[in-house]
């Protein structure tokens, strides 16, 4: 550690220290790093309780560790299970408010209040794992840490199902659900009588039983061995025989916490000279929890039609966005095939090299949210095509980079009255625009814009022009210019009538 990075750690060290010894604390133990340092004091509002306050290596850029003695074999919320108190959540750590003296012991006592009134109006957290030690081991040199993902509660609720074991990232997959209850296999029988062999070294079969189990509501955090055994109820003694014939069982609930909802799972599997072992995993619900972030324009944008055309850079990206938005009804338009060097300006995976761009650009996203496929199409080559499409959807975006094909549109649009999107980069990534074409409201189009001569030298095999140096930076911030024009004009709201354009990347004289 250098002498300035020193300076400032102790300089943040000794404010809190003064502050603390202000506050009736006594300095017990100091030394040249922050965690050798920790002070002991008294707290509270009604009643004082004795509190410890110790500091991390990455102090001031970490909060001080709080522990009230006298509640740390306690398990309550916004408290650890060694005891450590939760004081702040992540959304109120940059201010680092814990380097006020004042502010941490005034917030000790805030948290003392919250605990005794039973978190009334406390935020949903919905961090059960983090009171039950989640499974995380080193496995080939790197973290190890399994997590259960399902489609939606409603897939395995109500009892049994199937589930993979881990795979090499630590991902579980629901195989099959609403099944019977298991049949208890033989116990396994080992000939060798000496050297066992240690829990977690079986042979795994292809799938593992679970089970689902609706909590309902919680007021307190909970260990598994505290509620689940409970909840088990007559499945009980099933589980109990699966275990001791060797066979691990999932265990997966779902509990809610002032209308909101989480979910926990355990691994549980037996051992003779250990008993259960319970190991707990997260457990990730796609459907919703995808749906919650795509945005607060999704539900507008649920019964829209859209065509993009142009599978390319661009229209691959933009294409991405409106699927990741809550877009419904997309189609692509494009008859090229996915190459290599396409990648880099490109949103598809590269497993789908080869393939058609619009068949790419599905599958990526079908990864992703398979309920609701993008169709895909070949390009928009005559004008009885065009004027059909720009009247059956409720937006067209050309994205194809061509002049013929935006000639061909415009016509379309004269024919139909419809406007379209037609969104580009410029001058090899030095501008981007978004054209709304024609303009609405009579609107004068924007102006053309203005890039200095760059032509591009690189050529390769086929048939066509010269390989554009385009930044993907360039492609990727026109898209999302293009996305979110698009985005606003379904959702009814206002946008420049005749579109935008940005300066991206100037060419260096």
């Amino acid at each position: 550690m250098n002498p300035t990075t020193e300076a400032y750690i102790e300089a943040a060290i000794r404010r809190l220290d003064e502050a603390l010894n202000r506050a009736n604390f006594r300095t017990v133990q100091c030394g040249d790093s922050p965690d050798a340092w920790e002070w002991t004091g008294t707290v509270g509002n009604r009643d004082r309780e004795p509190a410890i306050i110790s500091l991390g290596p990455n102090f001031p850029f970490e909060a001080p560790r709080v522990v009230l003695p006298q509640r740390a074999n306690q398990i309550d919320w916004h408290q650890m299970p060694n005891g450590v108190l939760c004081l702040w959540n992540s959304h109120s750590l940059g201010g680092q408010p814990w380097l006020d003296g004042d502010r941490l012991v005034a917030r000790i006592e805030e948290w003392i209040s919250h605990a005794e009134d039973g978190w009334v109006d406390d935020m949903p957290q919905l961090d059960l794992e983090a009171y039950n030690n989640l499974w995380i081991e080193l496995r080939d040199e790197r973290l190890f840490a399994p997590v259960l993902v399902i489609d939606k509660w409603e897939e395995i609720e109500g009892g049994w199902f199937r589930a993979t074991p881990p795979d090499e990232n630590g991902l579980l997959t629901v195989v099959k659900a609403h099944l019977p209850a298991p049949a208890i296999p033989a116990p396994i029988r080992s000939k060798k009588k000496k050297g066992a062999r240690a829990i977690g070294q079986h042979r795994l079969n292809k799938y593992v039983n679970a089970i689902a189990i609706d909590l309902g509501r919680i007021t307190r955090p909970f260990i598994f061995t505290e509620r689940l055994a409970e909840e088990a109820g007559a499945n009980g003694p099933l589980i109990a025989g699966l275990l001791e014939a060797g066979r691990p069982v999932l265990f997966v609930a779902r509990y809610t916490r002032d209308e909101s909802a989480g979910f926990i799972g355990f691994w549980l599997e037996f051992g003779k000279e250990s008993g259960i072992l319970r190991r707990c995993f997260p457990v990730a619900e796609r459907r919703n929890a995808q749906q919650r972030r795509a945005g607060w324009h999704a539900a507008a944008l649920t019964d829209r039609k859209v065509s993009v055309i142009g599978a390319g850079s661009i229209g691959s990206y933009l294409a991405d966005l409106l699927h990741r938005s809550g877009l419904k009804e997309l189609t692509v338009h494009d008859d090229d095939t996915l190459l290599p060097g396409n990648l880099t300006r490109h949103a598809a995976s590269p497993a789908f090299i080869g393939s058609f761009k619009t068949s790419a650009v599905r599958e990526t996203a079908n990864q992703r949210t398979p309920e609701y496929p993008i169709k895909t199409s070949s390009s928009v080559q005559g004008l009885s095509e065009a004027v059909e499409l720009l009247r059956d959807q409720d937006l067209v975006v050309d994205c194809t980079g061509d002049r013929l094909t935006w000639q061909l549109l415009l016509a379309a649009a004269e024919v139909t009255g419809r406007s379209f999107l037609h969104v580009a980069v410029v001058g090899h990534g030095q501008a981007g625009r978004v054209d709304i074409c024609p303009p609405m409201d009579d609107a004068d189009p924007i102006p053309e814009s203005i890039v200095q001569p760059f032509a591009a030298t690189e050529w390769e095999a086929g048939c066509g022009d010269p390989v554009s140096p385009t930044p993907p930076t360039a492609v990727i911030e026109t898209a999302a210019m293009g996305a979110r024009f698009a985005i606003r004009m379904l959702a009814g709201e206002a946008v420049p009538p005749a579109g935008e354009s940005r300066e991206l990347f100037p060419v260096s004289p």
